[in-house]
């Protein structure tokens, strides 16, 4: 039998949805683990296999497409909580993520602020590279610039959200 899977981590609980070749769907969950969000997920799959009268790599080579989503990171943006960020971007792309054109709660009220940027804009650093539309480098990535810049990140005065 083949299966899809759906998985969402999330604070409390890992989802999975498991739909097989006929249609059928199946729901389970497991604990997500704070420290190492992968375990909960591990968790839930060998829990899904034993379900199925089978080893968790045998299982897995019967599931042909695996969807992931994390509520965690949904949860993290609206509650400002979550890891320190810094961004890297190629030169000329800084301040899209800083502009959010478009993204506020009320967006037609001109006067409503849109909320602080995720990465504030001293986080943000800039690279000078480029990639054409066909993928293919048109300036190359010089890897010591990036090093230099990942150090200077890291030697910037780190704060929370907001």
């Amino acid at each position: 039998m083949l299966y899809r899977l759906g998985v969402d981590v999330g604070g409390t609980f890992t989802d999975f949805l498991l739909v097989d070749e006929d249609g059928n769907a199946e729901v389970y969950k497991s604990l997500t683990t704070a420290k190492d969000v992968s375990q909960g997920v591990i968790d839930g799959l060998r829990t899904i296999a034993e379900s199925k009268g089978s080893k968790l790599d045998e299982f897995l080579q019967n599931v042909t497409l695996v969807v992931h989503g994390t509520t965690i990171t949904t949860n993290a943006i609206l509650t400002r909580t979550g890891a320190k960020t810094g961004f890297i971007t190629t030169e000329g792309f800084r301040d899209p993520l800083v502009l959010k054109r478009g993204v506020k709660k009320q967006q037609y009220d001109f006067h409503c602020s849109p909320p602080p940027p995720i990465v504030p804009r001293y986080l943000i650093q800039v690279v000078e590279e480029r990639v054409g539309c066909g993928g293919e480098e048109v300036i190359p990535l010089v890897e010591q610039m990036f090093i230099r810049l990942l150090r200077n990140l890291r030697e910037k005065e780190w704060r929370r959200w907001g």
